[in-house]
């Protein structure tokens, strides 16, 4: 099992990002969570096999010119291990 936290920039609040993100991982058998942050980006936790993990990062990497626009995705593993203690049955979208 492999977990990432991701912090997301971009174009990505206000546009259906968050609801993206979670049919994208729910395709992909990942589970976790996303939610918007107060800077503008969006944070992500997601944990699944590192295959899907990995193909989960690389779809939601969208650039497009009408609605959510990713400009940087970065992996933050250290945070990812401040939520080794819980255990996610799902992808839900946090407010």
């Amino acid at each position: 099992m492999a977990r990432a936290f991701l912090v997301v920039h971009g174009i990505v609040q206000g546009v259906g990002y968050r609801s993206f993100v979670r049919s994208v991982a729910l395709k992909n058998g990942v589970r976790g969570f996303v939610r918007n942050s107060e800077d503008g980006s969006v944070h992500v936790l997601a944990e699944s096999d590192p295959d899907r993990l990995r193909r989960f990062i690389e779809e939601i990497r969208v650039d497009t010119k009408s609605g959510p626009q990713v400009f940087k995705i970065d992996i933050e593993n250290e945070r990812a291990e401040r939520y080794s203690g819980l255990d996610f049955s799902g992808f839900v979208i946090r407010r």
